[in-house]
């Protein structure tokens, strides 16, 4: 299963949290894609992760969560190099491995608070159909999860 990941920036209650997209690849084999995107989000939600809704957009280039997002314990983001990430579980299952943007601004973030809000869905980034604005595909996507995880620069 395949996810594209964008890095972003989400307002919290303390500030500008580094916030790490992942988009899940409609899974093409399975029953139908809303069904397999509901049993993934479930088995994240086991995991620790909570669901998700963002918001209709207040700006041309801003989203904002119904909810704050809340700590995932154990789930941990880890950088390695320019542009290499890593996702882990609190099983220590490796959920994603990629190249993700790491533009100084984010990376400072990430070392500064030693967190990053995730947030994984099917979000629209592989359909088939002129990209949309990510505020509208994040306000659009059903079975949005996320939380708050440990990362670190190594």
């Amino acid at each position: 299963m395949g996810y594209r990941a964008l890095t972003d920036h989400l307002l919290g209650p303390d500030g500008p949290l580094p916030l790490l997209i992942l988009d899940r690849r409609p899974d093409r084999a399975g029953p139908g894609p809303r069904e397999d995107a509901g049993r993934f989000a479930d088995g994240l939600l086991g995991r620790g992760l909570a669901p998700v809704t963002a918001t209709p957009p207040t700006g041309p280039t801003t989203f904002d969560l119904a909810e704050p997002l809340t700590p995932a314990p154990g789930w941990r983001l880890d950088l390695s190099a320019p542009r290499a990430a890593r996702l882990t579980t609190p099983d220590g299952s490796l959920l994603w491995a990629g190249e993700c943007a790491q533009a100084p601004p984010w990376i400072d973030q990430i070392t500064g608070t030693g967190r990053c809000a995730v947030l994984i869905g099917a979000i629209g980034l592989w359909a088939d159909r002129p990209p949309a604005r990510i505020e509208t595909m994040l306000n659009q996507s059903g079975d949005l999860v996320g939380g708050l995880v440990a990362a670190a620069v190594n």
